[in-house]
Parts: structure tokens; C-alpha cells; sequence
């Protein structure tokens, strides 16, 4: 939302601006669409509504008319550093809700030069270049000015991790994890991307001092959590290990999901699962950043007969989303998956794979 101080509107274009923010405040995207377009048709060199109305329309994924919109609001030649918002914004819907990853660092360059110390814009940049174009060496020149402006970003840091390791530049990369992790412990994927790059590298055991303590709150009393090997496996409840024979234990499995709601648990019980925005999704992932229809998941029994699942970029049909799949650091189509797998769709939105053992002294 742009803080552009007193609007300058009178009467009804005001009443209907002043609308269209409190139903963005609210969540209320739709509603704030609306009133946000009666403000423009009385005042159609309003920068502001305009820009408030894409921002909206990239809430609801209509990402084509938030980049008219935010082209509506170019147009009127806003101050400066409110139009290097703009080109940013609309960076991010061509990138994080097209794909248009060429169109997105175009904008990023645009609002670079307008300024260029803004930390979100380099960031997106290299995000755009890594992930969407595979040039790792010139995303690592774009987290290095994030850093340069914000040394605490620590998803900088594990952005230049992840294309560290695109380059098999795997100890600078561990190092890179190692700041993200010293930042923010809580970063459960720069922990898994650790460990693939230290397995990578030949250091399977040389692990972060910095990692959280496990605790899973809701099954703490009644389950342990697998740690163990192919043939025997060790539980943690509280401070005591448990070892005893695979077979022996029931298997749960479930996903933990981390989104614009919040973080909760839902355990698999079915064939298939439908993962993404919309609402009529298995699972619904509650973020701009995921597709309608980002990726499905299929259960599958292993040679050893045991349920497992695997996930797939794409709705059941075989369309592919628009951000894809990036598990354990790495850009993947599908995976078949395992306890502790993680998979981000995007900034703020991931799932994690748990196989959970109910206690046989619960």
C-alpha cells in the first residue's frame, strides 16, 4: 500500500478510496476492486487508485489486469520513489504470478535506477534470474547487493546458498546457509538445503550448531519422530531414544503447511490430493504466490509395501503451475517423497513432509 500522505480527492472518489483501503486492510480483494475502479472513472490520473487496484488484483491472481493497472499508474508520472514501487510491484506479478521472468528484471532494472539501494528489488531481481532464467552467477551479483543494504536478510542469505549451489560452490554455499540459519533458526528449508549441499559436498556429518531444538507440539506426548536407519529406527520423546524394528511401527504421514495463514498440520489419508489457491483444492494454500491447481499428490506403495506419496508440479491434467516445485533447494518437476522433504511454491508458502509413529507406550 503506498503512503502518499493525504490523498488529493474530494466527495465521492474519496469516500470510494478510503473504501477500497479498508477492504484491502480486510482481505476484502474483490470489494476493494470495485471501489477502486469507481475512483478511477472519476479520476482516471488518480496514480494512487490505480496502484492500489493492481495491488488488489494481484491478491485475487488476476496478474494481467494488475499489470495494466500498474502501467495505468506509470502513466501519470508518480514521484519517484513511489513509481520504483510500482515497477517492483509489477515485477512481481509478471514473475511470481506469470512467469514472465525476462518482463520481471526488466521492471526490477527500472526501479533500480530510480533507487538503488532498494533491498526488495535486488532481491526479486536475482530471485527472478536464479530460479526463473538458471543464471546463478548474476543472481549471486543481486544477493550480494540485498546484503550490502540488509547484512540481516536471511532469506538473501539462503537465496545465495541455493545459487551457490547451482555452481558447486558447495562450502560457500554451507557458509551461506550457516548466516541464514544464525538469522532466522526457525528456516527449516535453508536447514534442508544445508544438508544437501554438505551431503554434496562429502560432509554428510558436519551439521549447523544453530538448529532449533525439534518439538512438534501437537504429537509431543503421543508420537516420536523417525531419525533412524532402513532396517531399525530411533524415537524422540523428550530425552529418550527409543530403538525397535521398522515394521514393528504404525505409520502416519502427514503435511506440515506454512502459509498467509499461518502454519497447521493435515495428515494424508487419501489416494490423491489436489494442492494450490483455489478453494475447491484438496489442500488449500493460502498465498498469491501458489497456482490455482500448483501441484498433486499421489499415494504410492514402495517395493517394500509400504505407503508413501509423491508429489507433482501441475494439476491432475499435467498442466504445470506457473512458479513450479522447488524441494529441498532444488527446482524439481516431481519427487517421490520422504519424511523431512520440503516444498516451497513460492515466497512464504511450503509444505513439509512427516512421517509420524504412534508411540507403542502412548
Amino acid at each position: 500500500m503506498l503512503d502518499t500522505g493525504s490523498p488529493n480527492l474530494i466527495g465521492e472518489a474519496l469516500y470510494w478510496f478510503r473504501e477500497g483501503l479498508s477492504a484491502t486492510s480486510e482481505g476484502q480483494f474483490e470489494q476493494a476492486i470495485a471501489a477502486f475502479d469507481r475512483v478511477v472513472q472519476i479520476h482516471p490520473e488518480f496514480y494512487e487508485a490505480w496502484f492500489e487496484r493492481g495491488l488488489a488484483l494481484e491478491s485475487r491472481g488476476y496478474y494481467t489486469q494488475s499489470v495494466a493497472s500498474f502501467d495505468h499508474a506509470l502513466s501519470q508520472f508518480p514521484p519517484r520513489e513511489i513509481a520504483a514501487q510500482i515497477w517492483q510491484e509489477r515485477g512481481n506479478a509478471l514473475q511470481y504470478g506469470l512467469g514472465a521472468y525476462t518482463e520481471a528484471v526488466v521492471c526490477y532494472n527500472q526501479a533500480l535506477k530510480l533507487l538503488p539501494d532498494y533491498e526488495q528489488a535486488w532481491q526479486n531481481q536475482g530471485n527472478a534470474l536464479l530460479y526463473g532464467l538458471s543464471r546463478a552467477e548474476d543472481a549471486l551479483v543481486c544477493y550480494a547487493q540485498t546484503l550490502q543494504i540488509n547484512p540481516d536478510n536471511h532469506l538473501a542469505w539462503r537465496n545465495q546458498g541455493n545459487a551457490l549451489v547451482e555452481l558447486r560452490r558447495y562450502d560457500e554455499a554451507i557458509a551461506s546457509y550457516d548466516k541464514a540459519l544464525e538469522i532466522n533458526p526457525e528456516d527449516d528449508v535453508s536447514w534442508h538445503a544445508r544438508i544437501l549441499a554438505s551431503e554434496r559436498a562429502g560432509l554428510i556429518y558436519q551439521l549447523p550448531t544453530t538448529r532449533r531444538a525439534p518439538c512438534d507440539t501437537e504429537f509431543e506426548k503421543s508420537t516420536f519422530i523417525e531419525v533412524g536407519s532402513d532396517t531399525f529406527v530411533s524415537y524422540a520423546l523428550g530425552d529418550t531414544l527409543i530403538e525397535a524394528d521398522r515394521d514393528s511401527i504404525p505409520r502416519v504421514l502427514s503435511l506440515v503447511i506454512e502459509d498467509d495463514w499461518g502454519r497447521r498440520e493435515v495428515l494424508l489419508e487419501k489416494d490423491e490430493y489436489v494442492l494450490g489457491r483455489d478453494p475447491k483444492s484438496d489442500i488449500q494454500l493460502h498465498s498469491q504466490f501458489a497456482s490455482r491447481q500448483h501441484a498433486t499428490l499421489r499415494r504410492i506403495t514402495t517395493p517394500e509395501g509400504k505407503d508413501s506419496y509423491q508429489i507433482k508440479d501441475g494439476c491432475p491434467t499435467g498442466k504445470p503451475s506457473t512458479n513450479g516445485l522447488l524441494i529441498n533447494g532444488r527446482k524439481l518437476s516431481q519427487k517421490k517423497l520422504v519424511a523431512g522433504d520440503v516444498v516451497v511454491f513460492g515466497p512464504g508458502v511450503q509444505i513439509t513432509y512427516k512421517l509420524l509413529t504412534t508411540s507403542p507406550l502412548s
